[in-house]
This record gives structure tokens, C-alpha cells and sequence, in this order.
């Protein structure tokens, strides 16, 4: 107990110590490419609206809105692309993309049961799409259904075996119900599809740690999201975790 509130205060206490030195020329770069890219979205979301004040017809108007949503989704602006899917959803019903990225939008704002009947919406209209069966186990497991939760993302890597995000989810939601074995393969495929996904690296050294006290295998888990994650928040938190093992 007193390593866990000593990991959490430290924890806390670092997000106060923020490197304040002047920005250098990578980061100067990167933000001036983002300012770019930014002004890129920003003409072509433009350019969709203006087209929408001549489009004919409801099912004009509801494909200008769904691909401003798609944009909107990339972009992170969770506000407007729920009002962009729900008015794509309005012009056309029948359309799986826009129920999809309504129901992700709800996701996003915590309304998990209206995410739920949007992605079910979704995948009725195109049951193999794999990303709806996906965040509809996002949505499950965000209302603590885990059963559910875990038939749905089992059902997303079976329609696309690179859905590394799925993977990942599995691996977590099975440390959580205790399913060891499967927690492991789970995190091992993801990292296997994507050897540079840190988050699995995260969470299988928490499975190894926690619930199959494998020390070595944790420390190197640990380890391994450290370098590809060198200025994670938790990297404090994460250094105490591989000290009390012994690493």
C-alpha cells in the first residue's frame, strides 16, 4: 500500500517540474509543420462547406457532411464532428460511415449508451466494417460490460488482423478478468504487428508485474516503453515500478 501512494504522489509531483528551456529547432519544426497542416484541414473543411450550399440533394449533402466528419475525427475536434455525423445521419439514415462516427463522437463526449446504439446502428447497416465493432467495444467496456466488450474486439481482429489498437484492448480488458494466458498472447500479437507500440509494452509489463509476478519480463517490458516513450508523464511512476521490482 505504501508503494502505491508514494508511486502516486511522486507521480503527481513530477507533472509540476516541466522542462522550461528554450524549444529547440526539432520542436520549432514540428510545431510549424502542425500550423501547416492545420491551415491544410482548415481550407479543405472550407472548401466541403462551400460545396455544401449547392448541393441538390439529401444524399449530397449527407456525403459532403460525413467527409467532414472523417476530417473532423482526424483533426480531434470531437464537438463538430458530432454535429457534422449527426447531420450526415439526418440527410441519410442508411449511411454505416456516419453512425460509425456519430457513435465514436459519443464515445469521445461519454455518452456511452448513444455510442452504443449508433455503432450497433453501424454494423447492422455493414457488419464486416471492423472499426464499429471496435469502438463499440471501447463503449462496452466504458460501461464496465466487459463480456460484451471482449466479443466485440474479438470480432474486430477477426475482420482485420493488423487492428493493433484491438490487440492491445484485449490484452487490458483480460488482465482485468483475470485471463492471463490470453492477456499475454493478446499484447504479444500487438507488438509483433507493431513492435513500436509502446502502450502494449506498458501494459504487458503491469500483466507481468501485478498478476504473473514474472520480475525479468516485467522490468524488460518496462523498459522497452521507456525508450520508445522517453517523455511519457508516467516516467517517473513507471522508473519506481522497475526499482521495486529489483531492475
Amino acid at each position: 500500500m505504501k508503494r502505491i501512494i508514494l508511486s502516486i504522489l511522486i507521480f503527481f509531483i513530477s507533472l509540476y517540474f516541466v522542462n522550461c528551456s528554450k524549444k529547440s529547432q526539432g520542436e520549432l519544426a514540428e510545431e510549424q509543420y502542425k500550423l501547416s497542416e492545420n491551415a491544410s484541414v482548415n481550407s479543405e473543411i472550407k472548401k466541403l462547406n462551400d460545396a455544401l450550399k449547392s448541393a441538390g440533394t439529401d444524399v449530397e449533402k449527407a456525403e459532403i457532411h460525413t467527409k467532414i466528419a472523417v476530417i473532423l475525427d482526424e483533426k480531434g475536434d470531437v464537438g463538430l464532428l458530432m454535429k457534422s455525423a449527426a447531420a450526415a445521419v439526418k440527410f441519410q439514415p442508411n449511411q454505416y460511415m456516419s453512425h460509425y462516427l456519430l457513435g465514436k463522437s459519443y464515445i469521445a463526449a461519454g455518452r456511452y449508451n448513444d455510442a452504443m446504439d449508433e455503432l450497433n446502428t453501424s454494423i447492422s447497416i455493414k457488419n464486416d466494417f471492423a472499426p464499429a465493432w471496435f469502438e463499440l467495444g471501447n463503449a462496452q467496456y466504458k460501461k464496465m460490460n466487459y463480456p460484451s466488450a471482449k466479443e466485440s474486439y474479438k470480432k474486430a481482429v477477426s475482420l482485420d488482423k493488423k487492428l493493433v489498437d484491438a490487440y492491445n484492448n484485449l490484452g487490458v480488458l483480460s488482465t482485468l478478468t483475470g485471463d492471463l494466458s490470453a492477456a499475454e498472447k493478446n499484447l504479444k500479437t500487438c507488438i509483433s504487428i507493431n513492435p513500436n507500440y509502446a502502450a502494449a509494452y506498458k501494459n504487458l509489463g503491469i500483466l507481468y508485474d501485478t498478476k504473473m509476478k514474472k520480475g525479468p519480463a516485467a522490468v524488460e517490458s518496462y523498459n522497452k516503453y521507456l525508450t520508445l516513450r522517453p517523455d511519457c508523464p508516467e516516467r517517473n511512476l513507471v522508473k519506481l515500478w522497475i526499482s521495486a521490482i529489483g531492475g
